[in-house]
């Protein structure tokens, strides 16, 4: 033969079992294709043995061609077998179609495929026994829409040249549709792909009877046959049309929607807490503790929060002797003070007495302890279901919302080459989806650490994993409009993708007692940017030492410079606790009069200078 059709290879079975297996209420957008057998289309009809030889005396087959571009096929092989077989398989049709109804007449059979093809198997010992055998075989190919917009094209393998048995005599009935044009048939037939010059078969087209029959002697093995014509653009009406992948697409991602809906729904939402205005520091809580309050996280940053706490209640001073370099000099003792707290202290202090100095040097290790001998006490505040920042419940639902996301990507990209009717790029799919999953993660680690980040970096980071996201889904939509034409169907799949994504970042429920606390640090983060006059000058006049307080605050949520211009019409003295003891510096940030603004920087450096050792710190450990 010298014409071939292109290898296309699974469309809906593997489709089918990644939606099955991962969304399950998916099983009835497959159900229509459950029964497809698909492979390479020039492994189709050839004969295969297990277990011994056998000799194939008999070919008739029977094809009825509808105008739905399906083919209704009845194969009769008969077969002489000298010595029983375990089993006998024959190729069946396999390739960019579906094949429905493949069965053995009065006989149990299998489907088998492989990478050459796809096989129909009988085992059945009554039917394999010494002597001759007829077998009949029944399918039908239903082919998908011809996409080519200048013709329809009629393409049928009456045998393939896979066929490894010879064949003593074959007879091939094939009815075409009433009006078919019958000058447009082609006929092809020959050994590995070579025009047949021995005229093996004969082809007698009956054009009043609408039939075309084939009929030939002594076929040897890897002998086609194959019928082509070319028929006017629209002769097929009816043929399995692709786009039911834009809907199973569109079902699939807006399944999820529903899923993410109905968790959120059922436990992804905070409790009601009713708003109440804050103007003053959260009581009943320490600094060290705001982190975990936030997002059940103990880091550095609270630790040093941790030490401004102590300078601002006059248990230690911090010394700026160098730029970015400090030394901790121990005062009196935090007596009064919950355990952890003092704990703290004793650990960052240890062995260094009264008005003595703590270098910056040897700072580390001391953090470092601290952070594992306080860590548990920090947790054990916040272990009861009530104080929790994140339900199990909700935290569970959040996971199974990112992986269905992830798959919902995945199926959605590998549909679009079954609209196409091509073999699926898994590796492709299965990258979008797990790199989709992965993205919808870090955002909802970004929201969530956005009201505790201090500066821009979390916002920043949020911008950047969102944009990232965005990026990765619309080019997955813009990918589906391009490999299907349909604009519609990918704008609705990238705007339930974002709904998706949307429903996983607020799918976090906290504990009622963690609910309250999160409300009133959204409050104070508020008043920290915006606020009014009269709130500042009431609570300073109360409290003289109300700006460094709330200072811990605002380092917190990153306002530190916008809670410090709110107080330059307020003389606010210079932090006792805190000095620029640097050779030739009058003020900080060498300004003739030093300003609230410059404090906060002050504080602020010092804050990111402590993080940045530390962290160099550790990373200079894991090397070793």
């Amino acid at each position: 033969m010298t014409e071939s059709r292109t290898k296309n290879r699974s469309i809906i079975n593997i489709a089918v079992s990644l939606i099955a297996s991962v969304l399950l209420i998916f099983g009835y957008t497959v159900s229509a294709g459950a029964l497809a057998v698909e492979s390479s289309p020039e492994t189709a009809s050839a004969g295969g043995v297990a277990g011994g030889a056998y000799e194939v005396t008999g070919y008739d087959m029977t094809t009825t061609v509808g105008r739905d571009h399906s083919y209704d096929v009845e194969l009769k092989v008969t077969v002489n077998i000298p010595d029983a077989l375990r089993k006998i398989e024959f190729a069946i049709p396999s390739g960019s179609f579906r094949l429905r109804g493949a069965e053995v007449e009065g006989l149990a059979s299998t489907i088998r495929t492989s990478s050459e093809g796809s096989y129909i198997v009988i085992d059945d010992p009554q039917a394999l026994t010494v002597g001759i055998h007829e077998y009949v075989i029944r399918y039908k190919i239903l082919e998908f829409v011809d996409r080519d917009e200048r013709r329809d094209v009629l393409y049928y393998n009456v045998l393939l040249p896979q066929w490894k048995q010879p064949i003593a005599a074959m007879t091939a009935t094939v009815n075409l549709p009433e009006g078919f044009p019958w000058e447009e048939l082609k006929y092809y037939s020959g050994q590995f792909g070579v025009q047949d010059a021995d005229n093996k078969v004969t082809f007698e087209q009956d054009e009043d009877a609408g039939t075309l029959t084939i009929t030939g002697q002594h076929i040897p093995e890897n002998y086609g046959v194959t019928l082509k014509a070319e028929l006017p653009d629209g002769y097929w009406e009816g043929a399995l049309n692709g786009i039911w992948a834009i809907f199973a697409m569109i079902l699939i991602m807006g399944s999820v929607v529903l899923i993410l809906l109905v968790m959120w729904i059922i436990g992804g939402r905070d409790p009601k807490i009713k708003k109440i205005r804050q103007t003053r520091p959260v009581e009943g809580i320490s600094p060290v503790e705001l982190g975990y309050a936030f997002n059940n996280e103990f880091s550095i940053r609270d630790i040093v929060r941790l030490i401004l706490y102590f300078g601002m209640k006059g248990y230690l001073r911090i010394s700026e002797y160098e730029p970015k370099r400090y030394r901790l000099y121990r005062l009196k003792d935090p007596e009064g003070e919950e355990k952890l707290i003092r704990n703290a202290y004793n650990v960052l202090f240890e062995n260094v007495y009264r008005n003595r100095a703590l270098d910056m040097d040897d700072l580390g290790e001391r953090l470092q302890r601290i952070e594992n001998t306080i860590r548990d006490d920090v947790a054990a505040g916040f272990a009861s279901e009530d104080m929790q920042a994140y339900t199990p419940l909700s935290r569970t639902f959040r996971i199974i919302g990112i992986v269905l996301f992830g798959a919902g990507v995945a199926v959605c990209n590998g549909l679009k080459y079954s609209y196409q009717y091509i073999s699926i790029n898994y590796i492709e799919s299965i990258l979008f989806g797990v790199i989709a999953a992965a993205l919808a993660a870090a955002l909802c680690m970004t929201v969530d650490r956005r009201e505790s980040s201090s500066g821009e970096i979390g916002r920043t980071m949020e911008l950047i994993t969102g944009a990232l996201l965005s990026v990765l889904m619309i080019y997955v939509a813009a990918d589906i409009v391009r490999d299907t034409g349909h604009l519609l169907g990918g704008v609705i799949v990238l705007i339930l993708a974002a709904v998706a994504v949307f429903f996983i970042v607020i799918m976090r429920a906290r504990g009622k007692g963690n609910a309250t606390l999160m409300m009133k640090f959204r409050e104070l983060r508020k008043f920290i940017f915006h606020p009014t006059p009269r709130e500042i000058l009431e609570n300073y006049l109360a409290d003289p030492g109300y700006y460094y307080d709330m200072m811990l605050y605002a380092l917190t949520f990153g306002g530190e410079e916008s809670w410090a211009i709110s107080f330059l019409t307020l003389n606010v003295h210079e932090p006792e606790w805190f000095s620029d003891d640097i050779e030739g510096h009058a003020f900080s940030n060498l300004r003739e009069n030093a300003e609230t603004v410059d404090y906060a920087r002050d504080i602020r450096s010092f804050v990111r200078t402590i993080e940045g050792a530390y962290d160099d710190m550790q990373r200079h450990r894991r090397r070793i």
